[in-house]
């Protein structure tokens, strides 16, 4: 894996391919930043991964933020050759010994991208907290954790539950039958409704400022989107507001 120092256009960076190793971005160190930027102070370079195609930020989301406020269009970053997973790996461990100290949610993410992955779950709890740089009982614990939530049954009888009765007695209900229904396929008066697919979603996420939020729904999805967003918002609101009168 290769490195180069280069100046980016910020528009060049994609921030939504979950290589956010933070919980939230903190609004009062982007405003520290972004005066640091505005007075002439250089700060570390951010970090990026490129596959040839796109360059994913890996670490600096505050500092790229901050770039961001002052209007900005270039910062400078390190370049290292790799893809988006390689950017998601190496920001697990970000921000361990500079930047803003890690909050404990922060940790727990960054442990739990590794944990819910099919291919980085295999390796090692040592393994996992080195490259999270975090302490191995942090990765056992939340590996248990995940392991019993897996595990444990929803129910003991789940077709079964107890009620009270209007005399007082107790008596038990067979739910196993409770939804279903005889010829409701799809020309019957009432069908049952089939289960929509899942919507394809992103990784933003977004600063609490709206107008920061809107420069990465831009950045990250492009002009069109973020037109068709504003109708789909307007259109929604005026509804709600409607449904609320």
């Amino acid at each position: 894996m290769t490195t180069d120092k280069q100046t980016l256009n910020l528009d060049q960076i994609r921030i939504d391919g979950g290589t956010q190793p933070r919980v939230a971005i903190d609004q009062g160190i982007v405003d520290e930043y972004a005066e640091q930027y505005s007075t002439g102070v250089d700060l570390n370079p951010v970090v990026v991964f490129h596959d040839g195609a796109t360059y994913w930020l890996a670490d600096g989301f505050h500092r790229y933020w901050a770039n961001r406020k002052i209007k900005s269009d270039y910062i400078f970053a390190y370049v290292h050759h790799g893809t988006q997973r390689d950017a998601i790996l190496y920001s697990v461990g970000a921000n361990a010994t500079h930047g803003l100290r890690r909050t404990n949610g922060d940790k727990r993410k960054a442990v739990l991208t590794l944990l819910e992955d099919d291919e980085w779950s295999k390796w090692s709890d040592s393994d996992i907290a080195r490259q999270c740089c975090v302490n191995q009982s942090t990765v056992t614990r939340h590996r248990t954790s995940l392991m019993q939530s897996i595990s444990e049954p929803r129910s003991t009888n789940a077709s079964t539950r107890t009620y009270k009765t209007k005399h007082g007695t107790v008596a038990t209900m067979n739910t196993a039958k409770i939804g279903r229904h005889r010829n409701r396929g799809p020309d019957s008066p009432n069908p049952i409704r089939q289960p929509r697919p899942a919507l394809a979603q992103t990784h933003l996420n977004l600063p609490h400022d709206p107008a920061y939020g809107a420069r990465a729904i831009v950045a990250a999805m492009g002009e069109e989107y973020a037109h068709r967003l504003i109708e789909s918002l307007t259109t929604y609101l005026r509804e709600k507001n409607e449904g609320d009168s």
